[in-house]
């Protein structure tokens, strides 16, 4: 059955500042990553109900809309009960709590109704209690027959603790909320009360900007390079793809420069653009991929790289004849080659692929290097021949996982 997300944002901060879901949030606000955590477990449907709609929620709920996510205001129990089909399960999320993106998903893959659970320890103690053993973690699945049940009954009651004592009633599967799969600890939920339990959510958010895997360009030197821009930017609100139009923008007038034979400015500038590209993916990862830069502008960006490389080129092959033009165009060609066989792999049989891989920002990155040392005619060569390795490394992968999987 479908899914879609119910989640209640009425409640007033502890300082009394305005409402919980409006509490900034690196860079955005908390009911923007409540909805995140809803869509990436599979709600194609959110519902915020609200009895007045200050302006900051306004603007989320339309940087929500610009991003995709269908998502509507409900003003009343009646009002998101009709904008709910029979046939949806219904993700409730209490206000201004915070899971684990795992716990979630790990509720909203369940048959029947649910909730999550935490110990009834001190640390816990801002979470609703369920028994003398568990409090909840402020995450349930239920459907629209219980909502509409409850609704009926509510009174002056609050929905989610009344629909809590519901689900408590009928016996609704508890799922830990800091293990549901019992493999690896999460993270634990938080209850976002005010401002202060907002820096515990922001510092997981923050952790999601490093990559865990990837080209060494990423993971070290665009760490070292684009990491520090992260902080500044999201304290901004700066769209990550703005962020990624400007990488693309400085690429392009690093082969302008080249167009007027000023290539030391294109080659110390197409770095600088691939670090920018780095930070909006970062920025991007933070906010669990929503509004990702798209593949589109990645292409942008080294089509300038690739524009710089044809106008070199041309320039050493006037000087030391047309062979240069076949080293250029192994390059670009070995790159896509190596992309390809790379999905290749992964397809065939799965394995971490090496660090070392030439990519379009390794090469970048390298090429001042190389030319400050050998010249350009050097710097193309040993690029070329980097990519041409990184290829025969894939295909020979390739060759081998296919050999195994014939016997």
């Amino acid at each position: 059955m479908p899914l879609a997300a119910l989640i209640a944002a009425q409640d007033q901060t502890d300082i009394g500042d305005g409402l919980r879901a409006t509490l900034p949030l690196a860079g955005r606000t908390l009911i923007e990553h409540q909805a995140g955590l809803a869509i990436a477990a599979g709600a194609a449907h959110i519902v915020v109900l609200v009895e007045r709609v200050p302006a900051v929620l306004a603007q989320a709920v339309d940087r929500l809309r610009r991003q995709g996510a269908r998502i509507e205001i409900a003003r009343s129990v009646a009002d998101a009960i009709d904008r709910f089909h029979p046939s949806e399960r219904i993700l409730l999320v209490a206000d201004g709590a915070v899971a684990a993106q795992g716990a979630v998903d790990a509720l909203a893959g369940m048959e029947g109704a649910a909730l999550l659970a935490l110990p009834d320890a001190q640390d816990h103690a801002a979470f609703e209690r369920i028994d003398a053993t568990e409090r909840w973690a402020g995450y349930a699945l239920l459907d629209k027959a219980m909502l509409e049940a409850t609704a009926r009954m509510l009174g002056d009651w609050d929905l989610s603790s009344t629909l809590l004592r519901r689900l408590v009633q009928d016996d609704a599967a508890r799922i830990p909320a800091l293990d549901p799969s019992g493999e690896r600890p999460l993270p634990p939920p938080v209850l976002a009360i005010g401002p202060a339990a907002i820096g515990t959510i922001e510092a997981g958010l923050m952790r999601r900007a490093d990559p865990g895997e990837g080209n060494w360009v990423e993971l070290y030197l665009h760490r070292l390079v684009a990491g520090p821009l992260i902080g500044p930017l999201i304290a901004r609100q700066i769209d990550q793809r703005l962020v990624a139009g400007v990488a693309v923008g400085i690429a392009w007038f690093a082969a302008l420069l080249a167009g007027f034979k000023l290539f030391w400015g294109a080659a110390l500038l197409l770095p600088v653009a691939a670090a920018t590209a780095s930070a909006a993916r970062r920025m991007a990862r933070i906010w669990g991929g929503v509004a990702e830069p798209t593949a589109l502008i990645a292409l942008a960006r080294h089509a300038a790289a690739l524009a710089a490389l044809l106008l070199l080129a041309r320039l050493l092959a006037a000087e030391g004849g047309w062979g240069w033009w076949l080293v250029a165009a192994l390059l670009p060609a070995a790159l896509a080659g190596t992309g390809a066989l790379q999905t290749m792999v992964a397809a065939i049989r799965p394995s971490p692929s090496p660090r070392w891989l030439a990519s379009a920002d390794a090469l970048v990155w390298l090429a001042p290097a190389v030319a400050v040392l050998g010249g350009w005619r050097w710097m193309l060569a040993a690029l070329t021949a980097y990519a041409v390795l990184s290829f025969v490394e894939r295909f020979a992968t390739a060759w081998k996982g296919a050999r195994i999987c014939d016997i």
